[in-house]
């Protein structure tokens, strides 16, 4: 599960372990198991980054409605 989607909460796969297994297993010890496997959990980004174009087209943008 942690494994296809990087952005599942230790959490959410310790609620799906019990659902499956019927044993609770705390949410840290997903969190170490998985560090100790290597993998970490990846946050989607804010927004995307602003080329120099995009800036210049949102200013463009912005003088135009703010008139």
């Amino acid at each position: 599960m942690a494994v296809k989607d990087r952005s599942v909460t230790s959490r959410t796969v310790a609620q799906h372990i019990e659902s499956v297994t019927h044993h609770s297993v705390s949410a840290r010890t997903i969190q170490r198991r998985l560090q100790q496997s290597g993998l970490s959990a990846r946050r989607p980004l804010l927004g995307l980054p602003l080329t120099q174009n995009h800036r210049r087209l949102r200013r463009q943008w912005y003088d135009k409605i703010r008139m």
